[in-house]
């Protein structure tokens, strides 16, 4: 049994992954087939052009240049009206031809019936190319979309970011409950973040960012886990320790934070940089290995340090 769910569970990741790289090469075969047709019609258009006999060479180039507006207009996502416009120079084409053989009894040349084909295959590849464009926007941005949500790293610190913490945290609970050992989450924020931003640059804002990560992480023992959980100098910490044990810490790193070293080189401008913060034990009674619970409650004791 055991192996004929491995061997279901490969299948269907085979399948998905067949459908993904399908679905990707749907844009591209678009892409290449619009192309493929375009180039046709503009080749065809030119031979058409350079055979045709000085009577008619400007009707002919009249034709091609509308060839290249219609698709112009298509390309720029204006599709109906490219539609629209190649539909009537092909009808208005063709009622000059036919005035010309009913009224001055001018002969159709062969080489003027391409044009009613020319313009048609230039939009159909227009379209085509178009819509491989818009189907290939769209599958970079669920790609975008799929590496951001797997993405574990705050770029920035270069610390686990929040994503991450909600993972570990179900986790380190489990782990807690099980072995009855206590475990705490401390979340620090930067007091002024706004008013901060308003007096450094976004390089010398960053260095702060940076030089708080460096600080707690410094702060810390080595099986404590830090955490960059939000963009405006936001950090939580995963502590294998009881509530008085977060005192300690906690006193530590405001002893470190007090002293102005750690914003040296920074800027030319005198930095004062608070700190909010609020810290929790687990408590399985209270949370029931509710993880969000646990980290909303430390939210709210943030919140009140005033």
């Amino acid at each position: 049994m055991p192996n004929e769910k491995e061997k279901t569970k490969k299948e269907i990741k085979t399948s998905s992954e067949k459908s993904a790289v399908a679905s990707m090469d749907g844009g591209r075969s678009k892409l290449s087939l619009g192309i493929a047709l375009l180039l046709a019609a503009v080749f065809a258009g030119s031979l058409v052009l350079s055979f045709a006999k000085e009577d008619i060479r400007t009707e002919n180039i009249i034709m091609l240049l509308g060839v290249f507006i219609c698709s112009a207009f298509a390309m720029f996502g204006l599709r109906t009206l490219a539609i629209v416009l190649t539909g009537l120079q092909v009808v208005s084409f063709a009622a000059y031809k036919v005035y010309g053989l009913l009224v001055m009894k001018k002969s159709i040349a062969p080489i003027s019936y391409s044009w009613i084909l020319i313009p048609a295959l230039a939009m159909v590849g227009t379209a085509i190319f178009a819509a491989g464009m818009s189907k290939m926007k769209i599958d970079n941005e669920v790609l975008k979309r799929q590496v951001d949500e797997l993405v574990m790293i705050d770029s920035l610190t270069g610390l686990y970011n929040l994503r991450s913490l909600y993972m570990d945290i179900q986790t380190q609970v489990s782990y807690a409950e099980r072995n009855n050992n206590a475990i705490s989450l401390m979340i620090i924020k930067l007091r002024y973040p706004v008013e901060m931003k308003k007096v450094l640059s976004t390089n010398q804002y960053d260095s702060v960012i940076k030089a708080l990560a460096t600080l707690l992480c410094d702060t810390v023992r080595l099986e404590d886990k830090v955490y960059s959980i939000a963009s405006d100098g936001v950090f939580a910490i995963v502590l294998t320790c009881d509530k008085a044990g977060t005192k300690i810490v906690e006193k530590r790193m405001r002893d470190k934070l007090d002293k102005p070293e750690w914003l040296s080189g920074i800027s030319d401008k005198p930095i004062r940089a608070e700190i909010k913060l609020g810290a929790l034990e687990y408590k399985k009674e209270r949370y029931h290995r509710d993880a969000q619970g646990f980290i909303d409650s430390v939210m709210e004791e943030v919140d009140y340090d005033i």
